[in-house]
């Protein structure tokens, strides 16, 4: 019985070490193109953490986060280096994959 508790702490421990070093990587945060009728096209660099707060539902996409699309009505964040950027009662469509986030915004 013994053995098998030193087992589950050697995995317990690589799991740490993983994560340490996948929250160490440079250069592979979130690209962000967003489009509206309005002001075109805009884009963000280096976004670390993006939220959607939408009617039903509530997201917050990081780094790496699995492949996502979705309609939005409600406001949308993207939290970069040095600021942040919020849209607020828009109603639009997204999508997050391989650390690109696309957002079309329909009406705001």
């Amino acid at each position: 019985m013994l053995m098998k508790a030193n087992y589950y702490l050697e995995v317990v421990y690589m799991s740490k070490e993983k994560i340490e070093n996948v929250t160490e990587k440079e250069g592979t945060k979130i690209n962000v193109k967003i489009l509206n009728i309005k002001n075109g096209l805009t884009e963000y660099n280096n976004v670390k953490i993006i939220k959607v707060k939408s009617e039903k539902y509530s997201i917050v996409i990081m780094e790496d986060y699995l492949p996502v699309i979705g309609e939005v009505e409600g406001d949308v964040e993207i939290i970069t280096e040095d600021n942040i950027v919020k849209f607020k009662d828009i109603v639009g469509y997204y999508m997050h994959k391989h650390n690109q986030f696309k957002l079309f915004i329909k009406e705001e």
